[in-house]
């Protein structure tokens, strides 16, 4: 761990151990706090986040007080988030994404009206409250953006509380839609638990030992599919926008298929659910106590007002067009759910607002998998030539 004293004040730049530490630590801090709320648990908030966000407060009560700043090493969250979505990738089946692909499509091509529809109202507030020489500057302002202009900052601090309001919200309209309409997952906790039980009965070993093994096999599936990913980034990809953990998804699907081709191995359902749980459940711990929350300071109340009412369009949409259009049942609510925290925040803010609710009400191992793929991959594409094509219009 880093730390010096610049114009009087200690600047601390805690090392990964000491990060990784602290967002473990607060995990537990949120078990706690929920507990000992049943609004929270009635909403279904997402512990990570809820214990994460006492630290980042901390943070924050350190920094305007001159006390002292603390610099989290935000890389080992997208080192975590690839970890995350490549063993999250070994849930795909042929099966599995034959199957969910016309929703992935259907998924897709709604996010993007929606990408549409949230620039033409950030665009429209921008001229009521701006006229059009607002709008004329937005473009040059984007392009003049670097680590210290206070554009940058400002951008900063909309992210920051775009994350916040989507881990705030998502959970609970969920709950919302599973209260309105009866909705019941057909993968429930109880058969889970039955089928566990019978497989546990018929292993020849124990079961702590046969999960090991299991446990280990899908570490070292992740990290070979990882490792072969970041290979074929540098000798192929090094000069082409795509995300480095695509690859790293993409081989751990082509090794999960190969696997249930030949039986050559097996991959077991219930350790690849338990680790991506714990791994997810880190990454949100690790990007919640690193929010910068001084950055929504730096926020105008011009674009603080167009925050919100992005919030609004983005939940009456994922209320009456995620959930009416992708199935009005369980899942379909997970996409709502989901398409909602990722147009605010991150698909990981998505993915852990869906965690959240199935560990109340069941898994949903094929919600999952297409969140990642429309929210991390697909609309990555699209959202490029979508961003080049709406600033060539304005």
């Amino acid at each position: 761990m880093d730390d010096q004293v610049i114009q009087n004040i200690l600047h601390i730049q805690p090392n990964a151990f000491v990060f990784l530490g602290i967002a473990l630590v607060s995990y537990f801090l949120g078990r706690l706090i929920k507990s000992k709320i049943p609004l929270l648990q009635k909403l279904s908030i997402p512990v990570p986040f809820i214990g994460g966000l006492p630290v980042a407060g901390i943070i924050l009560l350190f920094r305007i007080t001159d006390t002292a700043i603390i610099n989290f090493d935000v890389s080992l969250n997208s080192i975590v988030l690839r970890f995350f979505l490549t063993m999250l990738a070994l849930f795909g089946t042929w099966k599995l994404i034959s199957r969910g692909t016309w929703v992935s499509m259907l998924f897709w091509a709604l996010a993007l009206v929606l990408g549409v529809l949230q620039a033409l109202v950030g665009i429209g507030a921008c001229e009521m409250l701006g006229g059009y020489d607002t709008v004329n500057n937005f473009a040059p302002t984007i392009e003049r953006l670097d680590a210290i202009s206070g554009a940058a900052q400002m951008a900063s601090g909309v992210v920051t509380l775009g994350m916040i309001l989507s881990l705030m919200i998502g959970a609970p309209l969920g709950e919302y839609l599973i209260s309105k309409y009866k909705l019941k997952n057909p993968n429930s906790t109880e058969f889970d638990n039955q089928r566990l039980s019978r497989s546990i009965l018929r292993s020849p070993r124990p079961f702590y030992q046969q999960h090991t093994v299991e446990c280990m096999k899908i570490l070292a599936l992740s990290f070979v599919c990882m490792a072969l990913g970041d290979l074929f980034n540098h000798y192929f990809l090094q000069d082409v926008f795509i995300p480095d953990y695509v690859s790293c998804m993409i081989f751990a699907i082509l090794i999960r298929n190969f696997a249930d081709k030949t039986n050559f191995f097996s991959v077991d359902g219930l350790a690849l659910r338990t680790l991506t749980k714990v791994i997810l459940t880190i990454f949100i711990a690790l990007s919640t106590c690193s929010l910068r929350l001084d950055m929504i300071g730096s926020v105008t109340w011009e674009v603080l007002l167009i925050t919100f009412l992005e919030l609004l369009l983005n939940v009456i949409y994922a209320r009456w067009v995620y959930f009416n259009f992708l199935g009005r049942n369980f899942k379909g609510m997970l996409f709502a759910v989901g398409g909602l925290s990722f147009s605010m925040g991150v698909c990981g803010n998505g993915l852990s607002n869906m965690q959240s609710l199935c560990e109340k009400y069941g898994p949903s191992t094929d919600g999952f998998l297409v969140l990642s793929i429309v929210g991390l991959i697909m609309l990555n594409v699209s959202n490029v030539f979508l961003i080049n094509f709406l600033m060539m219009i304005f």
